[in-house]
């Protein structure tokens, strides 16, 4: 009985040992290397403005597209308006034809 837990238990440790469960005598930690927060100055330099671009600090026109500027009836006329009306429409009449069909 002795033998056996004696067998098991030396077994275990090297089993710990090889895991590297238990920490090893000679071995030290890894030193970590300070690193300074710089944000990435590149070829450009500085940013002028620091704060980012927000709706607060700029102009209404910069956020505007074609399309702002457009009336209904003239937004009906552009092909990509009807083919994503189609994308978002099609298949519902889809699953309703095929609902009437399988009835």
């Amino acid at each position: 009985m002795a033998k056996t837990s004696l067998t098991s238990l030396l077994c275990l440790l090297a089993v710990a040992n090889g895991l590297q469960l238990s920490p090893a005598l000679g071995t030290s930690t890894p030193r970590l290397a300070v690193r300074r927060a710089v944000g990435p100055s590149c070829q450009f330099g500085e940013p002028e403005n620091k704060g980012g671009l927000t709706r607060d600090n700029e102009p209404e026109e910069f956020f505007k597209t074609n399309m702002d500027d457009m009336t209904d009836a003239e937004k009906l006329k552009l092909p990509g308006v009807w083919i994503g009306l189609s994308v978002l429409v099609l298949p519902f009449f889809a699953g309703l034809i095929a609902l009437q069909i399988y009835k």
